[in-house]
């Protein structure tokens, strides 16, 4: 199958005010107590101050950010992903629920707005000005979310009246750049690859005595997820593997086999000093294998 019948791309795009304002006269006050030039310095105010329900949204929109850029391959320069459409129905069904837990923390925003309106000027003192704030319905306007799938063109979908000579230069164009996305799409492929190893490798290389210490009385602590992350890498090059390329899925399968019958219980178990350095040997050898 081509890339073009087994890909799409996707963006995501998520919007919410930022309840941020500057203020003239607080600059101007504050250069001239400093003795500073009028553009020395500008004070922006948070319109929120004391109140961090909209910052939690704000974490809850790149924790979105961050699983689609998980689940997808970079693609082009203007935040479109490349997504398998092997992954499609995950991805869809993984970002629409968060969407909705997104859309859950806006209403409750909005609930609470009059009433955080209401009490800022107790957090801003006299930066408090009451037209700074927009109307409820303007706020509801402000949060949006969009998500998109679009199938990839082939190069001959060229819908335009050109010369000939001229049409063929466009095919080749576009068929340069196709190749360029598909080799920074495989690229961050092996470079999930290479992080994992070497996130491995490093926490692997620190020794521990049977109590479980450093040489300078540290403990050493693993994640639950330091084995699972592995294999969850697995899972996913299963399908960002958009070219079929054999040596990538040597590598995911050798990370696999590395992490096969581990657990991390295992791991962290003190006196499991073999068990780690059996691990560490196989990422190791994936390491300088694949040139990672």
């Amino acid at each position: 199958m081509s890339i073009t019948s087994s890909s799409v791309t996707t963006d995501v795009s998520i919007k919410s005010p930022s309840f941020e304002k500057k203020d003239r006269i607080a600059s101007i006050n504050v250069n001239a107590s400093n003795r500073a030039s009028a553009d020395a310095s500008k004070v922006t105010k948070n319109l929120l101050a004391g109140n961090d329900i909209l910052k939690d949204i704000k974490k809850y929109e790149s924790k979105i950010r961050a699983r689609h850029i998980h689940l997808t391959m970079p693609w082009g320069e203007r935040g479109s992903r490349l997504l398998p459409t092997s992954k499609l129905m995950d991805h869809k069904q993984e970002i629409g629920a968060m969407r909705q837990i997104l859309e859950d923390k806006w209403d409750k925003f909005i609930q609470a707005y009059p009433d955080i309106k209401r009490d800022a000027y107790l957090h801003l003192g006299t930066l408090y000005d009451p037209i700074d704030y927009p109307t409820v319905d303007e706020v509801r306007a402000k949060f949006s979310f969009r998500l998109a799938y679009n199938p990839l063109p082939e190069s001959g979908d060229f819908r335009i009246d050109v010369p000939n000579q001229e049409m063929q230069e466009l095919r080749e164009q576009y068929e340069a750049n196709m190749s360029d996305r598909i080799s920074e799409a495989m690229q961050s492929a092996w470079d999930r690859v290479a992080d994992q190893v070497r996130t491995m490798t490093d926490k692997l290389s620190i020794a521990m005595d049977d109590e479980g210490k450093t040489s300078d009385g540290k403990s050493v602590r693993y994640h639950d997820t330091f084995v699972k992350n592995a294999t969850d890498l697995c899972d996913l090059l299963a399908h960002l593997n958009i070219t079929n390329d054999p040596k990538l899925d040597q590598a995911r399968l050798d990370l696999r086999n590395a992490v096969q019958g581990v657990d991390v219980d295992m791991l962290k178990r003190p006196t499991n000093h073999n068990t780690r350095a059996n691990v560490k040997a196989k990422l190791d050898d994936i390491l300088s294998k694949y040139a990672l």
